[in-house]
């Protein structure tokens, strides 16, 4: 399980939602995991604006107090906390601090003190859920299920329905254990599910016969072999788990009806599946749930960390070199024009 939790907070009821997750994830493990809760202090430019000294010093008072404080809780639940004070953007100082310390997981609120939004997660969130390169628990601000309260205190959070989609692939598998261990510490129910996609075919026209048989035996096939894979996870199945395999014109869509129609209340997922690549920190599916999923999400970081910081990394420093190669262009454009005016 993991062993480094890095918890994001901003002072806010909105974001201490998470930390009856936190307590959850942490004490999932053979071993509690250690916990690190992280506050990032927004700094201004001081070049255009004159930072009030005194104003800032409570500023930091205030952070630090609400950060003792909901340490103080957590290890009255026998976690081990520490807390971290920076400044500057947040964003950017907590994906640094994810990098330099070798955080496993980072658990983070889809929303803070900015309140929800149109968006589904904020720009915030967003940033370090694409750039953190650990794996990510995101919970949703907006959930009523979440417990709303100014730090842990008495509340705690109990999962009823996991979903855990699978694909064939080891990949998806490898958040197969996480997804167990969860349902057991919570007695919750647990839902593996594969989708089978009917064939794509190009076409003005409906099916012919032939081709409409060709397509029922692909997906029968495909069926076929979903549930031999099923029945060779029986003997690692809880029993309370329930396994199904869905047929549809779109994975995405499937599941997301399903979290809905089953009041699935996690969802636990591989960041990629079978048809991985390597340099996006996510899969198609995963990127779904995050911009358009309404429930809580796990999502286990299948690539090496180092391999994926080093891709987020460079993708970083090419957009921070963008607008220099835009004003180079730019510049070599305009030498063009003025070689070939008459």
């Amino acid at each position: 399980m993991f062993k480094n939790i890095v918890v994001p907070l901003d002072g806010s009821p909105m974001a201490d939602r998470i930390l009856p997750h936190v307590v959850a994830i942490a004490q999932s493990g053979s071993q509690p995991a250690r916990v690190i809760l992280l506050r990032v202090l927004e700094t201004t430019d001081k070049a255009s604006t004159a930072v009030d000294s005194l104003e800032w010093h409570f500023a930091k008072a205030e952070a630090q107090a609400h950060l003792n404080e909901a340490a103080a809780q957590l290890v009255q639940l026998g976690l081990a906390a520490k807390t971290v004070l920076l400044e500057g953007g947040a964003a950017q100082r907590i994906v640094e601090h994810v990098h330099k310390h070798g955080a496993d997981l980072v658990v983070l609120s889809s929303h803070g003190q900015g309140g929800l939004s149109g968006w589904n997660v904020s720009g915030v969130a967003q940033k370090v859920i694409y750039r953190a390169g650990a794996s990510i628990m995101l919970v949703r601000a907006s959930d009523e299920n979440t417990p709303v309260h100014s730090g842990v205190g008495g509340e705690t959070i109990q999962y009823r329905h996991i979903l855990a989609p699978l694909d064939g692939s080891q990949r998806a598998a490898s958040a197969w254990p996480l997804a167990i261990a969860l349902a057991r510490g919570h007695g919750a129910d647990l839902l593996v599910v594969h989708v089978v996609t009917r064939p794509e075919m190009l076409q003005r026209i409906p099916l012919s016969l032939e081709d409409a048989a060709l397509s029922k035996r692909l997906v029968d096939r495909h069926v076929t072999e979903a549930d031999k894979s099923f029945d060779q996870l029986r003997s690692r199945l809880l029993p309370n788990t329930q396994t199904r395999v869905l047929i549809d014109d779109s994975v995405t869509r499937a599941l997301h009806d399903l979290v809905v129609l089953e009041q699935v209340d996690l969802v636990v997922l591989s960041a990629h599946g079978h048809s991985c690549y390597s340099q996006r920190p996510y899969g198609s599916l995963v990127d779904s749930f995050i911009t358009y999923g309404a429930t809580s999400l796990l999502i286990l970081q299948d690539l090496a960390s180092n391999h994926t910081r080093r891709d987020i990394d460079e993708h970083m420093t090419d957009e921070a070199t963008l607008p220099a190669r835009r004003s180079s262009a730019a510049e070599e454009g305009r030498n063009l024009l003025a070689h070939f005016e008459i």
